[in-house]
């Protein structure tokens, strides 16, 4: 009788069920092609009217770059956050582009909790000030665990010399049995990356959903994306994940999702929210709209365009270092550049385009380098061509060949300045950004560079390439023959 009455309960328990509404990369406040906060808010009171609980994850990586968080270092991202209630932020990606102590601050105005499972502080042994590693949530009845996983190249890209990344497998199998110990019903990850195949952890029921989105990677191409019944995947940058979660009680490896994948734009704009935006809107629209100069020729500022050849506006902004800081070269990476934009002939080009271009805070160094520092930087450059990366050098004052075809660290550079070779011992002035100067994007050779002592360092990039725009009025920057694939 005992054996029948569990088996009863076992098969006719009555099924759980909440909404959970997931989105990230949300760094520009307004963006009518793709849809913001205020269609976001929108999507939430609907979701939140019903009676079955509602959970909003945001995954973060929205920060920055963009036009305002240029100047409030992402302020107002946390107060557009703070009015829409998320349960939780994973910190990831742009998050991480200021200084430590201004995500402190980030966090310190949050209403909600920031986590990052893995980032350590070197010093400290623990993760960074002012985050969590994880987070319970609740909502009516249920409780759901959360943790966020970032690889590695994070450290890398954003030049991190303070943090480390904590082992995958212990980090992600500890937090989860943590969260399990406090009475969730569900563990949920958000990871952003590459390294790892999240999959792994949703098979040996560690964790019992994941959510991810990466507008760059091509799901179906690369090797650590793994097709999973409860794994999130959203790969266009539009959409927006709402996940129907229905479970047994106890019973979390007999959870099944019911994912919709809307365009973030097809829903209305919540008014309140939509007022609050244009608070801030409008206290930089008459300084942003000032016009600078118009174009004599087009400009493309693509992700691809910038990322695996030389682009035309990347050698506007390295002229605009190379004759700022009189340097003999000028050398910057690609992903400084976020404007994703077109330029026709004959175009205006406002304050706003180029702070949007250019919307990391990014200052000119000058460096005195050897030549051999010059050559093995470009190797760099070029080393994660085939993967599209920022590190993607744009440069000025120097011409370069090289061979995409061969490996990685063995593509050979070969660099003149005015149709001289570059000779290894000599010593040239470089113009770049600090980030580089620093070692960013895995320009360690330049780390060896002396710094020059120089007006040149205390200005912002966005402001030496405006002044050179104004200066000049018409600009027409063209492919000149700069960098030259000899594979191509």
């Amino acid at each position: 009788m005992l054996f029948l009455c569990l088996f009863s309960e076992s098969v006719f328990a009555k099924d759980e069920k909440a909404f959970l509404v997931f989105d990230t990369n949300l760094n520009e406040i307004v963006d009518q092609n793709r849809g913001g906060y205020a269609e976001l808010a929108s999507l939430l009171k609907t979701y939140r009217n019903t009676k079955t609980p509602t959970f909003f994850i945001f995954g973060g990586a929205s920060l920055s770059p963009s036009i305002l968080s240029s100047f409030d270092q992402g302020a107002h991202i946390i107060d557009l956050l703070n009015s829409i209630k998320p349960d939780v932020m994973a910190a990831s990606e742009g998050d991480f582009v200021y200084s430590e102590s201004e995500l402190l601050l980030r966090a310190q105005e949050a209403a909600f909790p920031l986590v990052q499972s893995n980032m350590i502080n070197i010093t400290t042994g623990k993760v960074v000030d002012g985050l969590l590693p994880s987070a319970v949530l609740e909502q009516g009845n249920y409780k759901l665990g959360f943790l966020s996983y970032m690889d590695k190249v994070i450290i890398e890209e954003y030049n991190l010399t303070k943090f480390r990344i904590g082992d995958p497998r212990h980090v992600i199998d500890k937090q989860a049995e943590a969260l399990r110990a406090q009475g969730t019903d569900l563990v949920i990850m958000h990871y952003h990356g590459n390294d790892i195949d999240p999959v792994d952890f949703l098979e040996n029921g560690t964790v019992d959903l994941v959510l991810r989105k990466n507008i760059h990677l091509d799901a179906n191409k690369h090797k650590n994306i793994s097709e999973h019944d409860q794994q999130v995947f959203i790969k266009e940058g539009e959409q927006v994940a709402i996940v129907e979660l229905t479970w047994k009680k106890n019973q979390p490896q007999s959870l099944v999702i019911s994912l919709q994948a809307p365009k973030l734009n097809s829903f209305t704009k919540h008014p309140e929210i939509s007022k609050k935006i244009a608070t801030y809107t409008s206290q930089l629209d008459p300084q942003l709209d000032e016009v600078v100069g118009i174009t004599s020729s087009p400009m493309v500022t693509t992700r691809k365009s910038l990322r695996t050849s030389e682009n035309a506006f990347g050698n506007l902004i390295t002229d605009a270092l190379k004759e700022y800081s009189r340097a003999d070269v000028a050398l910057l990476n690609s992903g400084i550049i976020r404007g994703e934009a077109v330029y026709a002939t004959n175009s205006k080009i406002t304050r706003r385009d180029i702070v949007k271009e250019l919307p990391f805070k990014g200052k000119v160094v000058l460096l005195s380098v050897k030549g051999s520092q010059l050559i093995s930087a470009l190797k760099n450059g070029f080393s994660q061509i085939d993967n599209a990366k920022g590190r993607f050098p744009q440069v000025s004052g120097i011409q370069v060949t090289y061979s995409s075809q061969a490996p990685p660290g063995k593509r050979k550079v070969s660099l003149y300045i005015n149709d001289v070779k570059v000779e290894p011992a000599k010593m040239y002035k470089l113009a770049t950004s600090d980030y580089i100067a620093n070692g960013g994007d895995g320009y360690h050779a330049l780390r060896l560079g002396k710094r020059i002592d120089d007006k040149a360092q205390t200005k912002f990039i966005y402001e030496v390439v405006i002044e050179h725009i104004k200066a000049k009025r018409v600009i027409g920057p063209k492919v000149e023959g700069r960098i030259v694939d000899i594979d191509q």
